[in-house]
């Protein structure tokens, strides 16, 4: 007997009977109700789906990954764990909670293993390490080799590239699953052809392509690129990703609300995962934004209340980075200076809330908030770069010696490393005086606001 689900991508998904009792259990149901793409359905109305579903299909297509390329036995089960569990320290909204947990996460208290990944991913492996019903059914030493299959890799490579690399069971899903759900063809590709593509020419050594395969992952890293820039990267889905983080920021250093605080300060402890696991997106409106009633926090609960009625904060600012911001982002000189990066964005916000007060002519008492307009950056990068897993790139199979796949392809040869796109962006709770005039009064704003952005971040770098 097998565990069979039926799924819009895969028709059906097959696994083993004894991964059934994991599917069941508290830590992989509570993903049914964390969305994959956060409120993306504010846009794309069908992007309704969950994290539960995602993580069915990633262990599909893990398991079809480890058939192709003669993975079998222990090993095997291990990819198969490790897609189940890969997603279990998702907060609310998906990847929206990261850069909370990551901003507000307390490192001087965690174990010197949990300081050498990201927040999230440590949430993610105190989970697997101590939640009481995976105890139960995965044993200690399944449960620990997992969490290094999700870390720094456990045994021979091509367990960790199916699982994270740059041709993943995790992108090889959600691809296809987004651009369903969302209702465009941008995320398609061959799934079977480049399933078929795969080789491990050394059994100790890396995954690759064969060469009857290039097409098929120019099709697979183009869909990436596209899915990108016209999904995760849309401007409506930038705006809601942003007013749920500036939410979170409100609630916890304005409104004070502790169990906000609770929820995002991770300090590694069994009480926070206790905590954390009974979380999700509903519990997490309703509890800081409920449908009657006023909210605990006058600050975030309105900002929340903004995404609830669809009263989304408008974009009045973009703007290529380039020399005039030393082609630095906010993201990246917040990696290197996080209060430096913070007295930017505050500084920004104060000087464009009080000049958007002004051209719209508010008065006093409706003036613009200035914890209400964000500065933010984002990029999207290469299609070239796209094939790239960090700095691990796509091997070919070819003789006398393997290729990277960007060197073998036609296409990808010419396209220019270095053609990537990086924005600033600001976006306030205003509303067009006349939709016809947005355009006018954009390009009107643009100079003012880009002099005010050149000139703070001026005084920051010095």
């Amino acid at each position: 007997m097998s565990f069979r689900s039926r799924d819009p991508i895969h028709n059906f998904i097959y696994l083993p009977a004894d991964l059934a009792p994991i599917v069941n259990s508290s830590p992989l149901q509570r993903l049914r109700n964390i969305r994959q793409l956060a409120l993306a359905s504010l846009v794309y109305p069908g992007a309704l789906h969950t994290r539960f579903d995602h993580t069915l299909g990633v262990t599909h297509v893990a398991g079809l990954m480890a058939e192709q390329l003669k993975v079998e036995g222990a090993e095997l089960r291990l990819i198969r764990l490790a897609g189940l569990l890969h997603d279990t320290g998702h907060g609310p909204f998906s990847h929206v909670s990261e850069a909370s947990l990551d901003w507000f996460g307390d490192k001087e208290k965690l174990k010197p293993e949990q300081k050498e990944h990201k927040i999230h991913e440590a949430v993610t492996a105190e989970i697997i390490r101590t939640d009481p019903e995976l105890c139960q059914i995965i044993p200690d030493a399944e449960r620990e080799s997992v969490i290094q299959l999700l870390g720094n890799g456990y045994g021979r490579s091509v367990l960790k590239q199916i699982v994270s690399g740059p041709l993943d069971a995790d992108k090889q899903d959600y691809l296809l699953r987004d651009s369903y759900f969302c209702g465009v063809q941008y995320g398609h590709y061959d799934l079977a052809q480049l399933q078929r593509s795969l080789v491990l020419p050394d059994p100790d050594g890396d995954l690759m392509i064969d060469e009857d395969g290039v097409h098929a992952v120019e099709q697979f890293v183009l869909a990436k690129y596209y899915m990108t820039a016209n999904i995760y990267r849309h401007r409506v889905r930038l705006i809601t990703d942003q007013m749920i983080t500036r939410a979170i920021r409100l609630g916890i250093e304005s409104d004070n609300l502790e169990p906000m605080k609770r929820l995002y300060t991770f300090d590694g402890t069994a009480g926070f995962i206790r905590n954390y696991q009974k979380w999700d997106d509903a519990r997490f409106m309703e509890t800081f934004s409920p449908v009657h009633g006023s909210p605990p926090g006058p600050k975030s609960g309105a900002m929340l209340r903004r995404l609830r009625e669809r009263k989304l904060l408008k974009e009045v600012f973009k703007d290529p980075i380039g020399k005039p911001y030393h082609s630095k982002s906010w993201e990246t000189l917040r990696g290197l200076h996080k209060r430096a990066a913070d007295t930017l964005s505050k500084a920004v916000a104060q000087r464009v809330a009080a000049y958007l007060t002004e051209q719209l002519g508010l008065k006093h008492e409706n003036a613009i908030d200035p914890d209400f307009v964000i500065a933010h950056s984002y990029g999207i990068k290469s299609a070239r770069e796209s094939s790239r897993n960090d700095e691990e790139g796509i091997l070919v199979n070819v003789k006398p010696a393997p290729q990277p796949f960007t060197d073998e392809s036609t296409l990808f040869k010419s396209i220019n490393e270095q053609y990537s796109d990086n924005f600033v962006v600001v976006f306030a709770p205003i509303e067009w005086p006349n939709p016809d005039t947005k355009d006018a009064l954009r390009a009107r704003w643009k100079e003012p606001i880009r002099s005010m952005i050149q000139e703070e971040w001026g005084r920051t770098k010095t």
